[in-house]
């Protein structure tokens, strides 16, 4: 059994809390988040990670980037494992995972469906492949209250080409669209000479993101202090 405690009660949240009912393996034994969520289920509330009565396994991170701050900074201090998928991190929150990394297990992913994570593997390999001065525009698709653009995902595959090609001419574009209540579509384009290679993916439920991010979460709590992807995770579970 793993004990997660969720930081943040939105979207994200939400879907985990309903998604773990169905999830022997974990239990879910507070929510940490400015308001009380308005969930039908019954969950322990804390305003605050400080007002934990009971130290977790995991905080499964899906708040804003100040809050990621500070919960890279509690798991850090309470010797708990951190798994965050919050999109859009300022430097501050980026600097705060590396340092807590260094006394427990984080794991950051923008996304943590199996899908996206193979897509980028696939991107990565086809701008291995093709030619340095292919030119690729990654397309992101979200729901209209989305801040961050290009999304997280977008930036995600956009590294992984970058990594795959390494010095290139090419060029990279990033087209973000925001509307209605998409739940998340990625499509790369290569622009070869007269013809395109396209690699997409779109996720039908919001409910796959929940069930990869408590299994990775399951994971993260048997892990020893360091700082993992998604990538290690799907590769040793």
């Amino acid at each position: 059994m793993t004990r997660i405690v969720l930081h943040g009660a939105g979207r994200m949240s939400t879907a985990i809390m309903q998604a773990a009912a169905q999830e022997p393996a974990i239990e879910i034994c507070a929510v940490v988040a400015p308001e009380r969520p308005q969930w039908p289920e019954e969950v322990a509330y804390f305003p605050a990670l400080e007002q934990l009565q009971d130290r977790p396994d995991v905080v499964v991170d899906f708040s804003l980037p100040d809050g990621t701050v500070a919960a890279a900074d509690w798991c850090a201090k309470a010797g708990v494992a951190l798994l965050s998928g919050v999109t859009g991190l300022h430097q501050e929150a980026l600097d705060s995972l590396e340092t807590a990394a260094q006394k427990v297990a984080v794991l950051w992913s923008p996304n943590l469906s199996l899908g996206v994570n193979l897509l980028a593997q696939l991107c990565a390999q086809a701008a291995a492949i093709l030619a340095p001065d292919t030119a690729i525009v990654i397309e992101d698709l979200h729901h209209q209250w989305k801040k961050d653009a290009p999304s997280g995902t977008a930036l995600m595959l956009g590294e992984a080409i970058e990594r795959a090609r390494g010095k290139s001419s090419g060029t990279l574009e990033y087209v973000s669209l925001r509307e209605g209540e998409a739940i998340g579509k990625h499509e790369v384009t290569f622009r070869l000479a007269g013809e395109e290679l396209v690699l997409m993916h779109n996720a039908l439920d919001r409910s796959i993101f929940a069930t990869g991010a408590m299994a990775a979460a399951h994971w993260l709590a048997l892990q020893d202090a360091g700082r993992y992807t998604a990538s290690d995770w799907l590769l040793r579970r």
